[in-house]
């Protein structure tokens, strides 16, 4: 059996701090990237039906305006019917912004800080 010095003892500690900082410094960069990619993909996501949403919110509108236009036998008057719905949810919006804000800057720290229910298992076929 060998006998450790304090020097060789005091090296074995120093290279399994050194690991063990390493490896905890790669597994927060490797956190760190995935939420990073599933806030990507979400925030992408969500663009992308936002798009659609709009898409649909304009063509509704369009549509609303041209029945209330033949409603009221005038144009400008279903039109104008439409654009004051659309500035009254505009001005409710606006008197809204303060808890809106809040809701989503909440739900995006309880998505950064929750943990992963799931684990990840690796396994090799052999």
């Amino acid at each position: 059996m060998e006998d450790k010095t304090v020097t060789g003892l005091f090296d074995e500690i120093k290279n399994d701090v050194t690991n063990y900082v390493t490896n905890t410094i790669g597994i927060v960069k490797l956190e760190t990237y995935e939420k990073a990619s599933k806030a990507t993909a979400i925030s992408a996501y969500t663009l992308f039906l936002m798009g659609f949403v709009f898409l649909i919110l304009v063509l509704a509108l369009f549509t609303l305006g041209f029945y209330l236009a033949d409603v009221f036998d005038s144009n400008w008057k279903g039109f104008g019917v439409v654009t004051l719905i659309t500035i009254v949810i505009t001005l409710v919006l606006l008197l809204a912004k303060k808890p809106i804000t809040n809701s989503i800057i909440n739900t995006v720290i309880k998505f950064l800080q929750r943990k992963e229910d799931e684990e990840v298992n690796y396994s090799t076929k052999s």
